[in-house]
């Protein structure tokens, strides 16, 4: 990873958190909430600045994880979160849930925007061709003297077309010695290749080969749903794959290995980072989603309960309950991170 594509997928990623919770913030002063903080990241600021129109307080933490906007009375505890009028808890239910789903549905819509725009200038599409798009560096293929372009004819004297046959060879052989043979320009050569075991599975550190395709207007708004619509099928699948074992491989990244992807996407080009950009918006929209305490799925899952049962949970209950799901989000994301650590210099 270079310092500078670095530097730049931490913005980027900075701004879809932002972005994320602008959704909270807006549809909170909207529903006739006050917002009393806007924050991108935890812990000590080390920027932070109060508006003299709004008296709201904007703040960027040291630890850029994620983000926060607090809305009066979100805390049960905090004085007049009853009683006043601009109070969150004052609210009906499904105004408090149009401010709680507001966060994610506007990650949603970023990553329609984002490949609307892709599909609009030229988006890159797989080709399923046993063609290597690009290599990853320090990877077995670069190692190995495999570069982007290499068109594969065979695989231990066995002949393969597509993507699919190149990539099922290399996750059924981890830790076997493979000798593929290439097409280069006009030669023919010959290279040998390990796929080093991960996740149950080989890799070589390729990606799938990819072409520029621009589309019309009105296609490029529908082509833009649709792939949402199948990146969020797909991972959704996959989550349930790896919950009841009928997926291997599954790899969960934490905030260190995601802006090592996101480096890595960027100095592979502007448009596979957006992609890149937009999958991770995608992400962001099911993520929060989850019904889990301190997500904001956990709190519309909250907010379901009163309106069906008309009793609102207890105070309590809610503010433990969050509470508690922060820390172990937190702790989760620390240790995911030091695992990344250790898959990327270790």
């Amino acid at each position: 990873m270079s310092v500078a594509s670095t530097i730049v997928a931490v913005f980027a990623l900075g701004v879809l958190i932002a972005l994320h919770e602008a959704g909270h913030f807006f549809v909170a002063r909207r529903m006739g909430m006050k917002v009393l903080k806007y924050s991108i990241g935890f812990m000590t600021p080390i920027a932070k600045w109060t508006s003299r129109k709004t008296g709201i307080d904007y703040q960027i933490g040291i630890l850029p994880l994620g983000g926060f906007v607090q809305i009066k009375g979100m805390n049960p505890f905090e004085e007049g979160a009853y009683e006043d009028a601009d109070s969150y808890m004052v609210k009906p239910a499904w105004r408090r849930g149009m401010v709680i789903l507001a966060g994610p549905v506007s990650n949603l819509l970023i990553a329609w925007v984002m490949l609307f725009a892709l599909f609009m200038v030229g988006n890159p599409q797989a080709v399923d061709e046993a063609r290597i798009g690009f290599t990853v560096s320090g990877e077995p293929a670069e190692r190995a003297g495999l570069e982007a372009g290499d068109r594969v004819l065979s695989i231990d004297g066995e002949r393969i077309e597509t993507w699919g046959e190149l990539a099922g060879a290399m996750h059924e052989n981890p830790g076997n010695r493979l000798t593929l043979e290439v097409r280069r320009g006009k030669e023919r050569v010959f290279v040998q290749v390990t796929p080093k075991e991960q996740g149950g599975i080989g890799l070589i550190g390729i990606g799938q080969p990819t072409e520029r395709i621009s589309l019309p207007f009105h296609q490029a708004a529908v082509a833009a749903a649709v792939r949402c619509y199948e990146l969020t099928a797909g991972t959704l699948g996959g989550l349930y794959g790896a919950i009841t074992g009928t997926v291997k491989g599954v790899q969960t990244v934490g905030p260190v290995g995601i802006v090592e992807m996101a480096s890595s996407a960027l100095q592979r080009g502007v448009t596979v980072f957006l992609a890149l950009m937009a999958y991770l918006s995608l992400m962001l929209f099911l993520f929060n989603l989850l019904p889990l305490p301190a997500l904001d799925g956990g709190r519309a899952a909250f907010l379901l309960y009163e309106m069906v049962t008309r009793r609102r949970v207890s105070p309590k209950v809610d503010a433990a309950v969050n509470t508690i799901g922060f820390l172990l989000l937190i702790g989760l994301l620390i240790l995911m991170s030091v695992k990344d650590v250790k898959n990327i210099f270790f």
